[in-house]
């Protein structure tokens, strides 16, 4: 394995760690979310070009946000673990490739939004479907 696959090995374990236990404390989540949507206000590169990867974080942001108030339950605990170490991560400024640097800092956190998105998709789709029927 190589230097770089070992470190976003490493710094994602420390991500999916950490969503354990921010699951765990109603205010660290809420939080969570506060400055993952901060993060995307903010963003200053191409908006247009990653219009696909915001909207699934904002996805994600409302998943873990219906999930924590107990309005959407129909999702197994993994894939929740593994949403929030994702938002995580997102937030993290320094990971594998820091924020800081222009346009590539962010090439980690939107792999790791793709990987987790690809894996849970089914069940991020089925939160999707939920949420139309409810909103409709």
């Amino acid at each position: 394995m190589s230097k770089n696959k070992e470190k976003e090995t490493t710094s994602f374990r420390k991500a999916k760690k950490k969503a354990g236990n921010v699951l765990n404390d109603p205010q660290r989540v809420s939080k969570l979310l506060k400055a993952s949507r901060e993060k995307i206000d903010n963003l200053e590169i191409g908006k247009v070009e990653l219009n696909g990867i915001i909207s699934t974080i904002k996805t994600f942001i409302r998943m873990l946000r219906a999930f924590g108030t107990g309005q959407y339950q129909a999702v197994p605990w993994v894939t929740i673990l593994m949403i929030a170490a994702a938002l995580i991560y997102f937030i993290t400024p320094l990971d594998l490739i820091p924020d800081f640097i222009p346009v590539t800092g962010y090439l980690d956190d939107f792999t790791i939004i793709l990987m987790i998105f690809h894996r849970f998709k089914e069940d991020v789709m089925a939160f999707q479907t939920w949420e139309n029927s409810i909103n409709n």
